[in-house]
């Protein structure tokens, strides 16, 4: 299982949301065939309001490719991955062609 921590910029919060309403949504196949080409049986996301305001996302993958999903996914040629690439750069400020999040370590 992997799983991470990841902020949302208080000016990307909506776009974040729209971007998880077209997963469960009209990409939900897309989605589900991406998740299966790398290995993950379960991939989840909530999204964590902190007292102070701030927003984070903890997402959790499961499955025998959990351990290498973000390498898998920014290694890959395929378009819907492309795209769900960009939109997670786009919705968390991040660069795809830089270090992606490192997975959270578990304690317990």
């Amino acid at each position: 299982m992997g799983a991470m921590a990841v902020p949302v910029p208080a000016n990307k919060l909506d776009q974040w949301q729209a971007w998880m309403g077209e997963l469960n949504g009209p990409r939900k196949a897309e989605f589900e065939a991406s998740n299966a080409r790398h290995g993950l049986t379960s991939h989840r996301a909530w999204l964590q309001t902190n007292p102070d305001g701030s927003h984070l996302v903890i997402a959790v993958h499961d499955g025998p490719g959990a351990d290498n999903y973000l390498p898998s996914l920014a290694a890959s040629q395929d378009p819907f991955d492309h795209w769900f690439l960009g939109a997670l750069a786009d919705a968390h400020e991040m660069d795809p062609t830089g270090p992606l999040p490192a997975a959270a370590k578990q304690y317990l």
